[in-house]
C-alpha cells in the first residue's frame, strides 16, 4: 500500500517537493528532468508504489503544459507514436504484474542505463529527417518508449533525440512531447488504478501536497524556455538529458 504522507520525514517531504517542481519545470519544456525524479520517489516510497504518485503528478503538470502549448502538437508525428506506445504499455503492465518490488528497482536501472548510452551514442539524430519520419523509426520509438515509461515513468529522453533528428522548432517540439505523454499517461492510468493497485487514496493526499510545488516548477521552467534561443535550446535538451542520466547512473 502506498506510504500515507503523515508517515513521512521532513527530509523525505522535501524531496517529494523537489521532485515535484522538477515535474513542472520538466514539462515547461526542459526535458530529461524525470530521470532524476524517478528514483528519489522510488527511495522515499518504494519502486512500484511510487510510480503512482509519479504518474499523477506528471498528469497534473501535463494539463498545465496542454494549456499553454495547445497549439504546437503535431498531430502526425504523434499520431504515429502513439499505437507502437500503447503496445509498448501493455506489454510493461504484463511484466510488472509479475515482478516483486526489488526487481522492478533493478529493471528501472537498467532502463535509465539504456537511456543514457541512447544519449552517448544518438544513432537515431544522425539519421536524415525524412529517414527519422518512415514508419520503423516511429513503431520503434513508440514501442521502446511505452514499455519504458510504464515500468520506470522515464522515457522523455528517448522520444526527445527522435523529435530533435526531426529538427522540430522549439515550441513544436514542447508541443508534441507535451501532447504525446499526456495522451500515453491517460493510458497507464487505468493500470495503475486496477491492475496495479498502485494509487490509492492516500496517493491522492501526496498528490495534493505536490501540486503547489508542481505549479511553481512550471513557471519556474517557462521562464527558462522563454529567454534561451532555437539552437540553445537544442543544445539544452541534449546537456540536461545526459546531466540527469550520469546523476542517476552514479547515485
Amino acid at each position: 500500500m502506498p506510504t500515507e504522507i503523515a508517515q513521512l520525514a521532513t527530509s523525505e517531504l522535501f524531496w517529494l517537493a523537489l521532485g515535484a517542481v522538477l515535474a513542472g519545470v520538466e514539462k515547461a519544456g526542459i526535458k530529461g528532468l524525470s530521470m532524476a525524479i524517478v528514483p528519489v520517489y522510488a527511495l522515499i516510497l518504494g519502486g512500484k508504489t511510487s510510480s503512482g504518485l509519479v504518474l499523477l503528478i506528471f498528469i497534473s503538470a501535463d494539463l498545465l503544459a496542454i494549456r499553454h502549448y495547445f497549439r504546437y502538437g503535431q498531430r502526425d508525428i504523434i499520431r504515429n507514436l502513439f499505437w507502437p506506445a500503447v503496445i509498448g504499455i501493455l506489454l510493461g503492465v504484463i511484466l510488472g504484474n509479475y515482478i516483486n518490488d526489488a526487481l522492478f528497482k533493478d529493471i528501472i536501472a537498467v532502463i535509465i542505463i539504456g537511456c543514457l548510452a541512447l544519449m552517448a551514442f544518438p544513432a537515431v539524430s544522425r539519421q536524415p529527417a525524412e529517414k527519422i519520419r518512415r514508419p520503423f523509426w516511429a513503431n520503434t520509438i513508440g514501442l521502446i518508449t511505452g514499455f519504458s515509461t510504464m515500468i520506470a515513468n522515464v522515457s522523455s529522453p528517448i522520444l526527445a533525440i527522435f523529435l530533435l533528428a526531426l529538427k522540430l522548432p522549439k515550441k513544436e517540439f514542447i508541443g508534441t512531447v507535451v501532447w504525446f505523454f499526456f495522451l500515453i499517461n491517460l493510458v497507464k492510468l487505468p493500470f495503475h488504478i486496477w491492475v496495479w493497485e498502485t494509487i490509492q487514496p492516500s496517493t491522492l493526499l501526496t498528490l495534493l501536497y505536490a501540486i503547489p510545488f508542481i505549479v511553481i516548477g512550471f513557471l519556474i521552467g517557462l521562464q527558462i524556455v522563454g529567454r534561451i534561443a532555437e539552437r540553445s535550446f537544442r543544445y539544452l535538451i541534449i546537456g540536461v538529458t545526459l546531466i540527469a542520466a550520469l546523476k542517476l547512473l552514479f547515485s
